[in-house]
């Protein structure tokens, strides 16, 4: 799928879910995708839905229950880096001007803010795509280590 902008977020998406930006702009690969997951994020990776309206992807972590996450691309738009350098908040890590840097957004959706699923998910796109990932409910951005770290805490916590 190449990001568009006729593909238009839910309702609330930026709000609700994760924002991943990034460099690439291409279509998706979800064999070489699939391969990047299970190397480094111990998960495969799947289309449930590859129709470009409702492009939402299997997340299958090893040794944990698989589920569906919805993911829309699109171009990015200045408050999308508004949110990412507020995120920041002047700490000066870098990311919001790796941000800027991006020409496309995805919108990851989570079920709730504890969602390990769409961090996953969030992480790995992050880790593909070469870009920081805004958690626009706290707000906070953050990188794919960091994304791993949230990851590994939320699983030793099960």
């Amino acid at each position: 799928m190449s990001p568009s902008s006729s593909v238009s977020p839910t309702p609330n998406a930026r709000e609700e879910g994760y924002l991943v930006f990034s460099q690439s702009g291409g279509a998706v690969d979800i064999d070489a995708w699939n391969q990047h997951a299970s190397r480094f994020f111990a998960a495969r990776l799947g289309f449930a839905s590859a129709a470009p309206e409702d492009l939402s992807f299997v997340v299958a972590p090893d040794g944990a229950t698989p589920g569906v996450r919805a993911a829309h691309a699109r171009n990015t738009v200045p408050e999308d880096h508004a949110l990412a350098e507020a995120a920041e908040g002047g700490r000066g890590g870098g990311l919001a001007l790796l941000a800027k840097r991006c020409g496309t957004v995805w919108l990851v959706e989570r079920q709730d803010p504890a969602d390990i699923l769409a961090l996953r998910l969030a992480a790995i796109l992050a880790s593909v795509l070469l870009g920081p990932i805004v958690d626009p409910a706290i707000p906070e951005i953050f990188g794919v280590k960091t994304a791993r770290e949230k990851i590994r805490g939320y699983t030793t916590r099960s």
